[in-house]
């Protein structure tokens, strides 16, 4: 990787958003003080077709821009994973299109790197902003994150949208083409290869929180998460966090079967969790 100016690719899957979403995010995108290189949009949707034609159009103006036009719905890991094959950037981010960024932050993340050359992934702490117009910062340290075997399974502090990544490590290690949470399910693997996890230490991403998705959210998440952790019991044998957090994911499981045990059992069991962790 080039220490001076590395190059950046920006790599995101759209869905159900509209043409402002869209627009409001390519802005932001371009707002940085440390420009991409180019940014993949992989529109997951074919039946949106004002967000086609519009990206269609954006792209025929701006040569940084490439838009790939799935022919039915993949999935958001399927999806990243083909903006990866044709991105060319050293470095690869991440972004939602309902969220946006710090305008320093890409250049916040690239003199991470060049500062700390044995890095492989570099997050960022973020803002959570709720329908109710409160927000919170969630503030995980690089000393948390760096010491990823045990605090990736007891605390949040990894947000997959404030990601950047060296593009190399997604062409040996794609996402999982999986329902959500494909990004936890690709971390559990690049945590038990070694990678080098870190994140800076500035809130430089805005996070859109919809709480009215929660349950349905944990109910897919867990029942997805499930099966692929006890794959992993053989590779975290050893990590009693590990088993904690399958503890955990179990329990949501359980209690996510059924709308009304969820609605009165998940605020206890969070808070439950919060109190040893």
């Amino acid at each position: 990787m080039s220490k001076s100016n590395p190059t950046l690719s920006v790599v995101l899957g759209m869905y159900k958003e509209n043409v402002s979403a869209v627009s409001a995010i390519l802005k932001n995108l371009r707002e940085q003080t440390y420009p991409a290189d180019e940014i993949i949009v992989v529109v997951d949707n074919p039946n949106n077709i004002a967000v086609k034609q519009y990206l269609n159009h954006e792209a025929t103006i701006d040569r940084k821009l490439t838009v790939i036009h799935n022919t039915k719905n993949i999935g958001l890991g399927a999806s990243l994973n083909k903006a990866v094959r044709v991105a060319k950037g050293e470095l690869l981010a991440r972004t939602d299109l309902e969220d946006w960024s710090e305008p320093e932050r890409f250049l916040e993340q690239i003199n991470y790197f060049r500062n700390h050359p044995d890095a492989d992934l570099v997050f960022t702490q973020w803002q959570e902003h709720y329908e109710d117009n409160t927000k919170k910062d969630r503030l995980p340290t690089s000393a948390q994150v760096q010491d990823i075997k045990r605090n990736f399974f007891v605390k949040s502090i990894l947000l997959h949208p404030t990601l950047v990544i060296r593009r190399e490590i997604l062409e040996h290690h794609p996402y999982p083409e999986m329902d959500r949470p494909e990004d936890f399910v690709l971390f559990l693997k690049l945590i038990r290869l070694n990678y080098h996890f870190d994140t800076v230490e500035k809130v430089l991403y805005h996070y859109q929180v919809d709480r009215r998705e929660r349950y349905e959210k944990t109910k897919i998440y867990s029942e997805n998460l499930l099966p692929q952790l006890f794959k992993m019991i053989p590779y975290f044998i050893v990590n009693p966090y590990f088993y904690l957090y399958l503890i955990r994911i179990s329990a949501e499981y359980a209690i996510s079967r059924n709308k009304f045990v969820y609605d009165n059992m998940n605020a206890t069991a969070a808070r439950i969790w919060r109190i040893f962790f």
